[in-house]
């Protein structure tokens, strides 16, 4: 065999290994993202995952313990099918009830979410003191031409 013939395969063999590990590496990774309502037809296949789920916070479904640092709340998408959650660390700012909320974790055997990380989403308008509401472009207008 060719010297240089020899190098090549050795060479595309790495390339192909390093790549192979990279895809397996971030198949691995990937956390996916659900709904209360599909994790509730079918929970035995989400057990023992990392899943995300987006969802409201269900209205007056909130106990907050300040001292052991727990968030217990439901989300629900669609006001029918509401999935207990339960955070263990502290309570965002702008969390709030009717809210969407984004939450990774894993939902445990007593079919309840433990939570590991909560995101909150909030709407694109902004207030100034006055109370006035504008949207993000109208106020980076605004604040683009105070700056001249």
């Amino acid at each position: 065999m060719n010297k240089r013939y020899v190098q090549f395969l050795v060479g595309g063999a790495i390339v192909a290994a390093i790549l192979g590990g990279v895809l397996y590496q971030s198949l691995q990774s990937t956390v996916f993202f659900y709904t209360p309502a599909e994790i509730l037809a079918a929970p035995a296949n989400f057990r023992g995952k990392t899943i995300r789920i987006g969802a409201l916070v269900e209205p007056a479904s909130t106990e907050w313990d300040p001292e052991r640092v727990l968030l217990r709340f439901r989300v629900s998408e669609d006001r029918q099918h509401f999935l207990p959650v339960v955070f263990a660390g502290v309570k965002p700012d702008m969390y709030r009830e009717g809210q969407g909320v984004v939450v990774e974790g894993r939902l445990d055997e007593a079919g309840i979410f433990q939570a590991s990380n909560l995101l909150v989403k909030h709407s694109e308008e902004y207030s100034t003191e006055g109370g006035l509401k504008h949207d993000k472009e109208a106020l980076a207008r605004t604040l683009a031409t105070q700056a001249r």
